[in-house]
């Protein structure tokens, strides 16, 4: 979720979906999965503070129209961390949010939230009373690990069958590092060294990217799958949880530590039970356009964003399956043709998100291999020489565009390197680094190889990055 420093020492089954329909059956799963030999997390007799003012809106065995489930660790700098120079509690700050409307007759709102030092509370969200905390604490675990997957796992599964509704939805709140996955042996996770997706600073575990298809495929079905974090909306990510979800919204860049505004989705998904993914996407998008005009609300002041790339973006999963033939055509031809020339041309242009090193000493994002596949089709088709390079190109920005991606924003520009983010195509996809050579440290930090990735089981894509990669450092 946020934009985070990273240190340069550190470079280092299937269901079949309507296009846009949310109501499929899905499927509810029960049990406590044991953790280090140990029960997760140690059960306590419900809890809230009840006022004169409020009402206990939990109804255990109501089925409603949603339940919202919102993994949020903490357990890093978002429990208490700058940004624009001031100190926020971000994790706080979107559970009072969501506090502003609460658990309803018809949605559920359930957290599993962990802060530095606090241990983690699993609860159901109410609407916050004048002596009501807007809490109902079910279980608390002062030792919880929420860089392990397996918690996830058993969080979803306890929601789905204490809080059963007719849709559901899952959100992960952290860091996020795309598909990267870095060896954190001798790394804290989160504080200015790394960024990773559920990092925890006290275990060191964080939720890798093939642990993500692990956590829905043993959950069963969400109809929305929302990545609060950054750099998340990747092919390789979605690659891996498209047969478990009919939704994927996540950003191609970083996010602010601001997050979501979950007092205002939660309004929208009270008012609009029933939508579909085309207005479930559609929220998603106004709102963030509206964020980045309005500007962010430091203290008494705001802050303008107009400096700050931001995109967000939502994805059919039934399409992301099809995805590999549309890489695969493009990298066979383009090996094949040896377009070298538009290859280079690609590299050297193409919109790049934020270097996994230090952004304000990489500037030019020359350690930044993520880029915006879209914009990198676009430049190879308007650089090849061959009309079936060409062809090929066209026809996964078509595919991108009219069936992948449902809706997308990129805001603002990247005027030091020339970047406009308006043009982004809503999934970013890992790509040759404009750094030549390569720092050899760069392999040593990636636990996860490319090439065990599914997308690369399933695709040419990264043997198309090795050729390309070879075909750069001869520039």
């Amino acid at each position: 979720m946020r934009k985070i420093i990273v240190s340069m020492m550190l470079l280092l089954m299937s269901y079949s979906v309507k296009a846009d329909d949310f109501n499929i059956p899905s499927v509810k799963s029960a049990g406590v999965i044991n953790l280090d030999n140990r029960d997760i997390p140690t059960p306590v007799k419900p809890s809230v503070d009840k006022g004169i003012f409020s009402k206990d809106e939990s109804q255990t065995n109501q089925t409603k129209e949603w339940t919202v489930m919102v993994f949020m660790n903490a357990n890093n700098n978002l429990s208490e961390g700058q940004l624009f120079g001031l100190v926020g509690k971000w994790g706080t700050k979107d559970i009072d949010e969501m506090k502003k409307v609460g658990s309803t007759d018809k949605v559920n709102v359930v957290v599993e939230f962990s802060e530095t030092g606090k241990g983690a509370k699993r609860m159901l969200i109410l609407k916050k009373g004048i002596l009501n905390s807007g809490e109902k604490v079910y279980l608390t675990d002062p030792k919880a690990d929420m860089g392990d997957y397996r918690r996830v796992i058993d969080f979803v599964k306890w929601s789905k069958q204490t809080f059963p509704a007719k849709k559901y939805m899952l959100i992960i709140w952290n860091h996020g590092l795309g598909w990267i996955d870095p060896v954190m042996s001798n790394h804290t996770a989160g504080t200015g060294t790394s960024k990773g997706i559920s990092f925890d600073d006290n275990s060191k575990n964080y939720i890798r990217t093939k642990q993500l298809g692990e956590i829905l495929k043993n959950t069963g079905y969400v109809d929305v799958f929302a990545m609060n974090a950054c750099l998340m909306q990747m092919a390789e990510v979605a690659y891996e949880i498209k047969d478990y979800t009919g939704l994927i919204v996540g950003s191609e860049e970083t996010m602010l530590a601001y997050g979501f505004n979950y007092e205002k989705l939660l309004n929208f998904i009270n008012s609009n039970p029933n939508s579909s993914k085309t207005q479930m996407s559609d929220f998603f998008i106004n709102w963030y356009k509206q964020f980045f005009s309005e500007g962010a609300n430091v203290g008494p002041a705001t802050m303008p964003l107009d400096s700050v790339a931001a995109t967000l973006s939502t994805l059919e999963p039934s399409a992301v399956k099809e995805l590999p033939q549309y890489l695969s055509y493009l990298a066979t031809v383009a090996m094949k043709n040896d377009e070298k020339d538009a290859v280079k041309s690609a590299v050297s242009s193409v919109i790049r998100f934020t270097s996994i090193a230090d952004p304000t000493e990489d500037k030019k994002k020359m350690i930044a291999p993520y880029v915006d596949l879209y914009d990198f089709a676009r430049i190879i088709s308007e650089n090849a020489k061959n009309s079936e390079t060409k062809k090929a190109a066209n026809t996964l920005m078509s595919f991108i565009k009219n069936k992948l991606v449902i809706r997308s924003v990129g805001i603002n520009k990247d005027a030091e390197n020339n970047y406009d983010y308006t043009k982004v195509g809503g999934i970013a996809i890992n790509m040759t680094m404009k750094v030549k050579p390569v720092p050899p440290a760069y392999d040593d930090i990636l636990e996860t190889k490319y090439q065990d990735l599914s997308l690369s089981n399933d695709s040419s894509w990264d043997e198309f990055v090795s050729w390309s990669d070879k075909v750069w450092s001869e520039n």
